[in-house]
């Protein structure tokens, strides 16, 4: 039998890229044969998302060289990337929340209708169920993507890349919202699409375990600097984490932590409170207590979290250091010291076109940073530079615009907001996702540091280890439910799995 001849699908030679802050790529060369899945690694800020968007065309100034299928290429607009087979996804979703899953995945290939300048609505309806079917995915066709949660928002992404005959395919971080079996069926998806197909898969994860289940080579970018490539399965994840961080691995602070004496104070308390006819959930958290919610995506986690702060209705009491909440709003629920990060920094969490200052400030301008309405310039510099400066935040520029950063640095300022606020309680949604793995140690420590300093945090979290490290307890959340609350000692990723993946008991 002879051995496959590897065919040299993309080739990016000497890619220089420049921001106004200085250079971000220097010189960086990357390869992808046909049916190939390749990972590219490094840390947020490293320029993995620069070097694939100089492939999709969103750069015109870009220097060096690009060739596809032996063709070189100038990709100056998104249009002729796409047009030269080159299909993304991105980690910040670029669905229009107002149109139906359907329209998105067909944007851009509205079929004709009756009369000229019509569309017809229905032929693209059963187009885009076919190519979702075609992976398949199921999904509403005719909802909003507004009403959609995050994992149905990206296998919508996923589904509209797929069926733009794409013949190179740029995932950037699509399992970091995905439950378990949902990753697994996206690996079955991705790799059906590499061998039938052909299709060369450019794979962006800071999960290493995954990259080396799933991908045949690996690329490891740090500071804009190609310094590793091989086979996946030859690295280990020590090893991919050595490089990703050029030192080793940043471990959360609470991998050798004693467990710390809990305070006998309740701070956040949540009595009978119920969700869109949901069975009512009582909880209840102390001072320097994290509580984790585990559960599988739909479960219910981030609209308990948004009742909680008013943003959906909801039946029940809300108490913050004993004092009630009623007719909660998002707005009231931060003056009473109880503020959340939710889990869509791009949709819900930041003023992408503002300053990294502008967003760090917003919940601490009250508290903290007015005296009569009267903003202290001098004190929202210093404590911007400090959070700034605390969180390791790349470039450290506090007027830097939130949306030119990556989104582990974004997920930073985010996290950095509701920190600078000094709340009583926190609520965590997802505060690591897509974060990698220096950063994501970084932000365990802040987290364990706001308990330490006395808050009550709830974390909701479907990354497992995250819970079992950051959590003094766990509840375990299904079909919109809080089944059971555990404590932390004794459990491990098995048990958690297990408990949260049994059905739901009849309401």
């Amino acid at each position: 039998m002879t051995e496959r001849t590897p065919i040299m699908l993309l080739d990016m030679q000497e890619i220089r890229k420049s921001f106004s802050a200085g250079p971000v790529l220097h010189g960086v060369n990357f390869q992808l044969e046909r049916g190939q899945i390749h990972a590219l690694v490094g840390h947020n800020g490293a320029g993995k998302s620069t070097l694939m968007k100089t492939l999709g065309g969103n750069f015109a100034d870009y220097e060096g060289r690009i060739r596809i299928d032996n063709e070189e290429v100038s990709l100056h607009t998104p249009k002729q990337a796409l047009e030269k087979g080159v299909a993304m996804i991105y980690q910040d979703f670029s669905l229009i929340p107002e149109l139906s899953v359907a329209d998105n995945i067909g944007l851009g290939r509205d079929p004709r209708g009756a009369l000229p300048g019509l569309i017809s609505h229905s032929t693209l309806r059963k187009r885009s169920a076919a190519e979702a079917e075609a992976l398949g995915i199921r999904l509403p066709m005719d909802t909003p993507v507004r009403q959609l949660g995050v994992a149905e928002q990206q296998l919508t992404e996923i589904v509209r890349a797929c069926s733009q005959n794409a013949r190179i395919l740029v995932m950037d971080e699509p399992t970091a919202r995905l439950a378990p079996a949902e990753r697994e069926h996206l690996f079955d998806v991705m790799r059906q699409m590499a061998r039938s197909r052909g299709v060369g898969i450019v794979y962006i994860s800071h999960f290493l375990e995954e990259i080396r289940q799933v991908c045949d080579v690996v690329t490891i970018l740090r500071d804009g600097r190609i310094v590793g490539t091989g086979a996946a399965n030859a690295y280990s994840v020590p090893q991919l984490a050595r490089l990703l961080v050029g030192h080793d691995e940043v471990a959360s602070a609470s991998a050798n932590a004693t467990p710390r004496k809990m305070v006998d104070k309740p701070l956040l308390e949540i009595e009978g409170l119920s969700v869109a006819g949901r069975p009512p959930v009582n909880l209840t958290i102390g001072a320097g207590e994290i509580v984790g919610i585990a559960g599988l995506i739909g479960a219910g986690r981030t609209r308990l979290a948004r009742a909680i702060i008013g943003d959906v209705a909801s039946e029940g009491r809300v108490r913050v250091a004993g004092q009630d909440l009623p007719r909660r709003t998002p707005q009231r629920s931060a003056d009473a010291g109880l503020v959340m990060v939710p889990e869509d920094r791009k949709i819900s969490g930041l003023a992408l076109a503002s300053s990294i200052e502008e967003n760090m400030a917003a919940t601490a301008l009250s508290p903290r940073l007015s005296r009569f309405g009267i903003i202290r310039a001098r004190e929202k510099r210093a404590l911007v530079e400090s959070l700034i400066s605390k969180f390791g935040i790349r470039p450290p520029d506090r007027k830097r615009t939130v949306g030119t950063l990556s989104g582990g640095n974004a997920q930073k300022v985010l996290v950095a907001r509701a920190v600078a606020a000094r709340p009583k309680a926190m609520i965590l949604d997802q505060p690591t996702a897509g974060v990698d793995i220096g950063a994501k140690g970084e932000l365990h420590k802040l987290v364990e540091l706001s308990a330490a300093e006395g808050a009550a945090i709830l974390l909701i979290s479907d990354d497992l280890d995250e819970i079992l490290a950051l959590s003094h307890r766990v509840a375990i959340m299904v079909g919109g439910r809080v089944k059971e609350v555990l404590p932390r000692e004794g459990l491990d990723r098995a048990d958690l799995l297990a408990a949260i993946s049994q059905d739901a008991p009849a309401a």
